[in-house]
């Protein structure tokens, strides 16, 4: 596997499921995929990516698979990395839909010559027979990342181990992010069934700003009972908000619960430490592995798939956040993994 712009390795993960090593055979045919990320090297999250390109790699020896980013991330900066892969005319390409309308140009250009493409960690969100004609999106769906949580919740609430929701808060931290406002409208649709009051809270991304402004809803509104943080590193301001206002936020079947989201570090220790009932992975390892097994398919036998690849959400719970500890250590690495816990 090639890297791009300063990529850094470590050890490998596990073993994939799908088989054991292979080994090229002579004159197999060489294939050569780019996988173009928004993910840079200041971003653990790479390394899920990366690794599991090492293991597609040792399962098809035929294969050599690239990884571009850059760690100075805008749209105009990712379009321009897009089309230097594209002009090297690879057997395939790999790139998540961070704009639909940056992105068209050069992605229509490429599969009109014959370039495979796979979307992953972002689809374009525009109807069938608009977006933009690549063979399938893999990754999450932040839509079902709140519902799943919300009706996880609702399961542990009917079972007596948390209170029933009465009034849930969606923290965000961006108002104009579609993705974290797909993930309030999923907890919404989830929570509104059972009868709970849903808000949808804009908290900023300044701790101080944040803090108060979810205290001074909390203020106003007692009867709330859950908020929902949509990113990992803001579970521990809305933990600490609640605990100062003594409104017993850790896990149990009084007071507030905090649920939040992604697999990085915040999130499981604040699980393991009984302060979030949970939150979820979207399955990075996979998005990946996935694109890579699917533009080999489809050059070596034509195959396309029909629908597209969700690889999340997958629940973590106090059942399973020690094993998901292990995993992102492994793949962090500790220093990384320890400075971003926060709790």
């Amino acid at each position: 596997m090639k890297f791009g712009n300063s990529i850094l390795l470590s050890a490998l993960m596990a073993a994939t499921a799908l088989g054991g090593i292979a080994h090229a055979q002579d004159g197999e045919k060489q294939y050569r995929f780019v996988m173009v990320s928004h993910i840079g090297s200041n971003d653990p999250n790479m390394g899920w990516l990366t690794k599991s390109m090492e293991e597609f790699e040792k399962k098809y020896p035929n294969v050599k698979t690239e990884y571009i980013s850059t760690n100075n991330y805008s749209v105009q900066e990712h379009v321009r990395l897009l089309e230097q892969a594209i002009s090297t005319q690879p057997d395939g390409i790999a790139v998540p839909i961070v704009s639909s309308d940056a992105f068209e140009g050069p992605l229509r250009k490429a599969i009109e010559a014959g370039i495979p493409v796979v979307a992953f960690n972002i689809p374009d969100g525009r109807p069938e027979g608009e977006r933009i004609p690549y063979l399938t999106y893999v990754g999450g769906d932040e839509y079902l990342t709140g519902k799943k949580l919300g009706e996880y919740a609702l399961e542990k609430a009917e079972a007596g181990e948390i209170p029933k929701p009465t009034h849930v808060v969606c923290a965000s931290h961006d108002s104009a992010h579609q993705g974290l406002k797909a993930r309030c409208a999923g907890m919404k649709d989830a929570m509104e069934k059972a009868g709970a009051k849903v808000d949808e809270l804009f908290i900023g991304a300044e701790p101080a700003t944040a803090r108060n402004t979810l205290q001074s809803f909390l203020q106003a509104n007692p009867d709330t009972n859950y908020i929902f943080t949509v990113a990992g590193w803001s579970s521990p301001w809305a933990w600490g908000v609640a605990n100062e206002m003594k409104l017993d936020p850790d896990v149990d079947d009084k007071g507030v619960t905090v649920l939040t989201v992604d697999e990085g570090p915040v999130s499981i220790e604040g699980v393991r430490a009984g302060h979030v009932l949970a939150t979820n992975s979207q399955g990075f390892w996979l998005q990946g592995y996935a694109p890579m097994e699917w533009l080999y398919w489809n050059k070596e036998f034509g195959y396309a798939p029909q629908s597209n690849i969700l690889t999340g959400p997958v629940i973590i719970n106090k059942d399973n956040a020690d094993k998901w500890a292990e995993l992102v250590r492994g793949v962090f690495g500790d220093k990384a993994y320890d400075e971003q816990n926060t709790w």
